[in-house]
């Protein structure tokens, strides 16, 4: 464990929102082969839930299957990105050409609607089965936002899924109040199935932007959701009792009224998330260098003499409650004074650096490499034998052998390390076992130097 931990919180409602993508795109795809699997079978309730209510359009059905396959990620970036501006564009002419009717009142939709004959006939009777204005709007705005994602524009892609989450939302007002011209000709099930294609377009987005903020799970994550939830259940509860009083016109007025301060208060929330995890992100930045300087040392960057007492401890408990070991190495530089006498203090310290990247290099990432004097550095070697002490040991006293350093090995030689061990099972003090791997470390010194040896009372 050459480097630090620290306690950051995981996203973890940002590894959930990505991870619905799929599941909740798959849905809506099987939802738009029922659609028009009623149409095929005439069996009116798959497309039409309540018995002369606005239907879902055979041509919606396609745009729910085409986004939703475009939402589908899969292993190949590159596959992925043409697949989804294939879809944007599909997408985006089928939408088009129905908001070109309704602004200009042609009939270029009913050229590219399957079951259009169907779908005539029941408009003659009086049924509502044509794809409204509202429900274009929402399949142009999925579109542009799955076209974004693939051309990697992802900011701009959140927003035009946020812009299209709306669209559901709005008509779900329209269904709990009675207003029907918030819901228009957009069926319950169009609506739904276009609010869960838009939190799944949202979903991709996650790890970004305003979400990525409003689904922190820092403080100003928390506030935001918080402020969400009341700041548009509280309007939407206090609007359906109000409008139940009200005429029909005032109705839609206030209906309106509701609409519109809700998605501005959910906008200024995610504004001020984004604003609130931006100075929380500096304020853990900072922390967490503070941190690292606390335990850290400032030459080579190895863990100070601190942080090998904490993490010694700790290895010490948990060695004992599950009757294992760790060993500690004794690193000594020999004859350093010489190197700071003969070259200087910056010579020195170059050597140390270099040797701590060495160091580094030597063991896992589950060990610790420390620096705990001028010219001495400790290995606590996690879960492991005397066998692969002794591998490790003569490998880091080896390695040390090879350093070169211009100015100084090609003038004097190698630089070579004395290393001392000795191993704790949960019995021994941290004092002890450090007590033991010195009087290893001087025998070391003792018997000629750049050798490794094993204290003797815990072979």
């Amino acid at each position: 464990m050459s480097g630090f931990t620290f306690n950051e919180k995981q996203w973890v409602l940002v590894k959930y929102a990505q991870a619905i993508v799929r599941p909740l795109s798959g849905a809506c795809i099987l939802f738009g082969f029922t659609v028009l699997a009623g149409y095929f079978g005439s069996i009116e309730i798959l497309y039409r839930p309540f018995a002369n209510g606005p239907a879902t359009n055979p041509l919606t059905a396609m745009c729910i299957i085409v986004i939703g396959l475009g939402l589908r990620k899969r292993n190949d970036k590159k596959q992925d990105e043409w697949l989804q501006k294939a879809c944007a564009l599909f997408v985006i002419i089928m939408a088009s050409s129905k908001i070109i009717d309704v602004i200009f009142s042609t009939n270029i939709s009913s050229l590219i609607t399957p079951f259009q004959e169907q779908v005539m006939s029941e408009l003659e009777v009086g049924k509502s089965n044509s794809m409204g204005l509202n429900s274009a709007i929402m399949f142009l705005c999925l579109a542009i936002c799955l076209g974004l994602y693939g051309f990697q524009r992802l900011i701009s892609s959140q927003f035009f899924a946020f812009l299209a989450l709306a669209l559901p939302t709005i008509s779900f007002t329209g269904y709990a109040y009675n207003l029907e011209k918030f819901h228009g000709q957009m069926s319950i099930l169009t609506a739904t199935t276009g609010f869960a294609l838009a939190i799944s377009a949202l979903s991709m987005t996650a790890h970004i932007g305003g979400l990525r903020a409003f689904l922190s799970p820092y403080l100003g994550g928390t506030i935001a959701r918080s402020q969400t939830f009341l700041g548009y259940m509280v309007p939407s509860l206090l609007g359906f009792l109000l409008v139940k009083t009200l005429s029909s016109r005032e109705g839609s007025l206030f209906g309106l009224f509701v609409v519109t301060i809700c998605w501005f208060m959910i906008l200024m929330i995610i504004l001020s998330a984004i604003y609130q995890e931006k100075i929380d992100h500096e304020r853990r930045k900072g922390e967490q260098l503070l941190a690292k300087a606390a335990l850290s040392d400032p030459l080579t960057g190895l863990s100070n003499r601190r942080n090998f007492l904490k993490f010694a401890q700790e290895e010490i408990r948990r060695v004992a409650r599950n009757e294992n070991e760790f060993w500690l190495l004794i690193i000594d530089v020999d004859h350093f004074k010489k190197i700071n006498d003969s070259a200087g203090h910056d010579m020195g310290d170059q050597v140390l650096v270099i040797l701590s990247e060495d160091l580094k290099k030597s063991v896992r990432d589950v060990d610790l490499v420390s620096r705990i004097g001028g010219e001495e550095f400790s290995i606590i070697l996690v879960d492991s034998s005397k066998q692969g002490t002794e591998r490790v040991a003569e490998n880091v006293r080896m390695n040390i052998q090879k350093i070169r350093i211009e100015g100084w090995t090609d003038i004097n030689g190698p630089i070579t390390a004395s290393i001392g061990c000795a191993k704790n099972d949960g019995s021994y003090t941290m004092e002890e076992t450090i007590k033991f791997a010195d009087e290893a470390l001087y025998k070391a010194k003792e018997n000629g130097r750049n050798q490794v040896v094993f204290a003797d009372k815990i072979e």
